[in-house]
C-alpha cells in the first residue's frame, strides 16, 4: 500500500519531528539518505523506529513505508534525498565511557556542531557534551554528522559537568586564542577539550572551571578559525600526541 495522504497518521508525524519540541516529547529524529540510514541500521538496528522510501525506491527496503512522490517531496528537507528516510529513537544518554571527551559551549551553527560530533566520533572523544547549543538531533546537524549522531554518547548538560569531570580526573583544555601553544603541549591525563561559541569564545564561566588554556598558532593573516576545524586540530593533537 502507497501512503499518498497528508493526513497518514506517520506522515504528520514526520512533519512533527522537524520540530525540536516534538522531537524532544516523543525522543525521535529523523535521517535522510540512504548512506545514513544504512549506517545506523549497521551500528544499531534497534534505533530504528521506522523507514520510509518513495515509491520508485521501493524494492530496496521491502519492509519499509512506501509514499508517493508527491508526498515523499513533502516531508523532505533535502532535494536529494535518495528516496529514503528513517524515524529514529534517540539513543540514551549514558555516564562518561572514554577518557576523551568534547565540551560544546554555546556552538549555535548547526554545520559546526554536525562537524565537530563527526570528528569527535572520528578522533575517538566518544562523549559529547552539548551546553545551549545548536540541536544535535536538528536535520541540518544530523546531516553534517553523517551517522555519527548515533554512535557517540551525547550528553546535554551545563557547566557543572566541567566540575564532574575534574573530580575524575580529566584535564579540562579550554581552546582559546589567549592560550599557550597548543603543539607545545603534553599530557598524560584524561582530557576534555571546551570548544566556544562562535564569536564569543568559551564562556568566563567555563574558563574559570578549566586547567588549562590552549590555542593553535596562526599566521598573523588570520586571526581564528572556524569552530569545527579548531576543534577538529585539537582533538586529534591531544590524543594521538599525549598517547
Amino acid at each position: 500500500m502507497v501512503i499518498s495522504s497528508k493526513e497518514n497518521k506517520n506522515i504528520k508525524l514526520l512533519q512533527k519531528l522537524s520540530q525540536k519540541k516534538y522531537r524532544d516529547e516523543y525522543g525521535l529524529f529523523v535521517v535522510e539518505g540512504l548512506r545514513g540510514v544504512r549506517d545506523i541500521m549497521q551500528f544499531d538496528e534497534t534505533l530504528i523506529d521506522q523507514i520510509f522510501v518513495s515509491e520508485n525506491k521501493s524494492d530496496q527496503f521491502p519492509n519499509a513505508n512506501i509514499v508517493s512522490e508527491r508526498i515523499f517531496a513533502s516531508v523532505c528537507e533535502t532535494e536529494n534525498s535518495q528516496g529514503i528516510l528513517a524515524i529514529v529513537k534517540k539513543p540514551i544518554s549514558r555516564q562518561i565511557c572514554s577518557n576523551f571527551v568534547l565540551f560544546l559551549d554555546r556552538v549555535r551553527d548547526p554545520g559546526n556542531v554536525g562537524t565537530l560530533i563527526r570528528t569527535a566520533c572520528a578522533a575517538g572523544y566518544n562523549d559529547v557534551i552539548l551546553h545551549d547549543c545548536a540541536d544535535p538531533y536538528s536535520g541540518k546537524v544530523v546531516r553534517s554528522t553523517m551517522s555519527a549522531i548515533a554512535k557517540v554518547n551525547l550528553i546535554l548538560a551545563g557547566y557543572e559537568y566541567l566540575s564532574n569531570l575534574k573530580r575524575e580526573n580529566f584535564n579540562v583544555i579550554c581552546a582559546d586564542m589567549d592560550g599557550n601553544n597548543v603543539f607545545d603541549y603534553k599530557t598524560d591525563q584524561k582530557v576534555c577539550i571546551v570548544i566556544g561559541n562562535e564569536a564569543n569564545g568559551v564562556s568566563d564561566e567555563a574558563k574559570k572551571l578549566c586547567d588549562t588554556v590552549l590555542s593553535i598558532p596562526m599566521d598573523g593573516k588570520i586571526e581564528s578559525l572556524n569552530a569545527g576545524v579548531s576543534g577538529a586540530i585539537m582533538m586529534y593533537y591531544l590524543k594521538y600526541k599525549t598517547n
